[in-house]
């Protein structure tokens, strides 16, 4: 490639742009953010206090989610897009609501066989407990962790890949490159959860992008993973978290 080329190097300013996108979305600029507004309100060893009050957590990843809404709407303004663009249409919505609820289960599945493999396999490196479900002590925390996990999951995650994949896919490579890079990346966010977490979000992910990507519409994933997160904690709450 000709490096003095004018249209190469658009080439490459328009890829480098779209980088900077993706990192602005990705979550570790908001995260900073946050955690250094939080550091400032609550002091710097307080700060380690959101590791084990679910409030401070939850009100925590609400603020972190709403920061990445803002970059996100604020980078598809500057280049004229729309939610519609990534996929946020009301066509068939039910249609791929009930698809979306369907599949949920279907996820827990992997999950359990996710389990299973380290268990059997793996088992130095598998998760006996789960770090943040073992922080749900009442129903009432239950109900708050189940609005901040379909708002910062289902929602906030599912717009992020939505846009990842449009970036790769216009400027970056391709889906199929966009869809393996964002799911590493994805299980990789997961590893307050251990190895095992960290596979078990990266195959969730894979499968989110694969439903993105195959049906074009961002209500499918949307619905699946905040259906899958609902289904997770209820099912932890009656099985483990009740009888704490």
């Amino acid at each position: 490639m000709n490096y003095s080329d004018p249209s190469s190097q658009s080439i490459w300013s328009t890829r480098l742009y779209a980088v900077f996108e993706i990192i602005m979305v990705s979550g570790v600029v908001s995260s900073l953010l946050i955690s250094l507004i939080f550091s400032v309100v609550l002091g710097r060893n307080r700060l380690k206090l959101i590791e084990m009050d679910i409030s401070l957590l939850l009100t925590y990843l609400l603020f972190e989610s709403a920061l990445t809404f803002l970059f996100l709407f604020i980078l598809m303004k500057a280049r004229g897009e729309t939610l519609f663009a990534l996929g946020f249409r009301r066509i068939n919505w039910r249609k791929h609501v009930l698809l979306g609820i369907f599949i949920a289960p279907c996820l827990l599945i992997v999950g359990v066989v996710t389990g299973v493999f380290f268990k059997f396999f793996l088992p130095e490196y598998a998760l006996e407990t789960n770090p943040l479900m073992d922080m749900i002590s009442s129903p009432r925390q239950l109900a708050l962790f189940i609005v901040a996990v379909v708002v910062a999951g289902g929602v906030k995650e599912e717009l992020q890949r939505a846009f990842i994949l449009r970036r790769f896919i216009q400027q970056l490579g391709g889906a199929a490159t966009g869809l393996v890079a964002w799911s590493l990346v994805f299980g990789a966010g997961h590893y307050a959860q251990g190895l095992e977490g960290v596979c078990a979000a990266s195959i969730l992910g894979f499968i989110f992008g694969i439903l993105y990507l195959v049906r074009g519409n961002l209500i499918l994933p949307i619905t699946a993973h905040a259906v899958y997160n609902t289904l997770a904690l209820i099912i932890y709450w009656f099985t483990i978290g009740i009888n704490k």
